[in-house]
């Protein structure tokens, strides 16, 4: 199931930000910068984690990453990138289906996603 991590405000996610913290929290992660700017995405990733691989894309603009994997992987992957908006900002995690969905912020635990996400 894709999972979508989409800030309240569009282009609080910089293609440069979301590299570094690929790179930093995830060094063995396998990250492919889109170079056309007609592509849709400005990268592409595969990052190995512990219940699953999480592959995804930053849409260009910054608006939202879309990404699949184990719910328990998605979560974490998400909670980080909430860390790299700004202070204050908040973030919707969804899933496709929109049946399960939360709003992050500074305060919001992974207990509290997959809570969200088990009904």
């Amino acid at each position: 199931m894709n999972y979508f991590f989409i800030p309240q405000r569009e282009g609080l996610l910089p293609t440069s930000q979301l590299l570094q913290l690929l790179r930093t929290h995830w060094p063995d992660a396998q990250v492919e910068e889109a170079l056309s700017p007609d592509d849709n995405h400005a990268l592409e990733f595969s990052i190995p984690m512990k219940h699953s691989r999480v592959y995804g894309s930053l849409k260009r603009g910054g608006d939202a990453v879309v990404f699949i994997g184990d719910l328990r992987d998605c979560a974490e992957f998400a909670l980080c990138c909430q860390r790299i908006l700004p202070s204050g900002e908040r973030a919707t995690l969804c899933d496709e289906s929109m049946s399960g969905s939360i709003d992050l912020d500074a305060t919001t635990t992974l207990a509290d996603i997959l809570r969200a996400f088990s009904s």
